[in-house]
């Protein structure tokens, strides 16, 4: 049986993906980036097309939104 892989997150920033993508690896959730090539060729900010995107199990929803709202991120500079 196949897990469903979600879309968790989007990001306009490479860095800010990596950052969050590292904090749920390091807790245990396994997740990854995808568009995040496409994003840094064609940057097209504030649009769902050219977002890097999280992607997660469905089942690993809720542990991902407990670790990251316990865990302080550094603030996004836009």
């Amino acid at each position: 049986m196949e897990k469903e892989i979600v879309l968790y997150r989007t990001f306009d920033s490479s860095v800010e993906a990596n950052i969050v993508k590292d904090v749920l690896e390091t807790n245990g959730v396994p997740c990854f980036l995808s568009n995040e090539i496409f994003s840094s060729v064609l940057p097209l900010t504030n649009s769902s097309v050219g977002a890097i995107r999280l992607n997660v199990f469905a089942e690993d929803v809720d542990k991902a939104d407990m670790i990251l709202s316990s865990t302080t991120l550094p603030e996004s500079k836009e």
